[in-house]
């Protein structure tokens, strides 16, 4: 078997790895096991494997072991890529950048164990889930680039003209991943401060409260509404201009109807969090779909190319998720 399809099927698996272990995390949290493992890490109890297991300890211990797994499963990938693939500079960088979060999200687990029962230990949590959702994106997009890899050869003997994505798009699709990455925290924030029934029950409204203290049940929770319904209204704006104006990029347009189509997937979850009380399934596929949306507006950021490049080489070659190598004039 060729050397590069084991590398995209290992790929795949570290992926498929990677997700487990964000849902795994976001299990820990719905359940409330942060501290199913004691006060110690990373042995849980003070025991490589526990001898007594509850609920929350098999939780936890689980949530530690695929982090583990995973995290050896990135390194090994990281330094496959970094031998192999010495002239690819988007491989390298997405393979470090998959294992620099992986190792920054397990240091910040750890230190949710130091400060467990502090404000600190929210922001800590919150910024733990966020660190694992870019190195989940990361070794998405690494995957999807190796299997774009071997589609570029067969497809650079015919490139196609089409016209080159303007720098106001570039600007808006790097801009909306941030913003979303940024929102992220902000449900994060709702899941680690118990404030998911901070509005009770009451969708859209939250009683007679449009802009309560940020610092209350309330605010946290509305925070995260009204910055999640702005995702919505802009991915829209964004699908709406990428089909009128770049219909020939089936790459973008795909992709920013993907998106559109997890933000409302994410909306509906989210609803239905709140009016089955924070119902554990529910909170896993908000998280599924938040992952989903980040990772896919990842993916059109690297098929837009970076907005701040001054310049792009004439007739340079792109390739689309079709496989096919497109000329792009500067």
């Amino acid at each position: 078997m060729n050397i590069h399809r084991l590398i995209r099927i290992f790929a795949i698996i570290t992926s498929i790895g990677a997700y487990i272990m964000v849902i795994l995390g976001a299990l820990v949290t719905a359940t409330d096991s942060g501290q199913g493992c004691g006060n110690t890490w990373p042995f849980c109890h003070g025991e490589i494997i526990p001898n007594i297991l509850s609920i929350h300890t098999l939780y936890e211990f689980s949530h530690r072991t695929a982090s583990g797994l995973d995290g050896f499963l990135i390194l090994t990938l990281t330094i496959i890529c970094w031998w192999l693939y010495k002239q690819d500079k988007r491989a390298r960088f997405l393979s470090a950048m998959s294992l620099f979060f992986v190792v920054l999200q397990g240091a910040l687990g750890a230190l949710t164990v130091v400060f467990e029962g502090t404000f600190a230990e929210n922001w800590l949590l919150s910024m733990h889930f966020g660190f694992s959702l870019i190195s989940f994106a990361s070794v998405i997009l690494l995957t999807i680039h190796l299997f774009q890899q071997k589609k570029e050869l067969a497809a650079s003997q015919s490139p196609v003209e089409v016209p080159p994505v303007s720098r106001g798009l570039q600007l808006a699709g790097w801009g909306l991943a941030a913003y979303t990455y940024l929102v992220v925290y902000s449900g994060a924030l709702v899941r680690h401060t118990n404030s998911t029934l901070g509005c009770g029950f009451q969708f859209p409204g939250c009683g007679s409260t449009f802009l309560p203290s940020f610092f209350s049940y309330a605010g946290v929770q509305l925070l995260h509404r009204y910055a999640a319904e702005s995702i919505g209204l802009l991915t829209l704006w964004f699908m709406i201009v990428v089909i009128r104006r770049y219909r020939q990029r089936q790459d973008v347009v795909r992709g920013s109807i993907w998106a559109f189509a997890m933000v409302i997937l994410q909306g509906l979850s989210g609803i239905i969090i709140i009016f089955s009380a924070g119902q554990m399934l529910a909170g896993l596929l908000h998280t599924t779909f938040i992952s989903a949306l980040f990772c896919i507006l990842s993916y059109l950021c690297m098929q837009l190319g970076w907005p701040w490049k001054k310049s792009v080489q004439q007739s340079a070659p792109v390739l689309t998720d079709e496989g096919v190598s497109v000329s792009v004039k500067s």
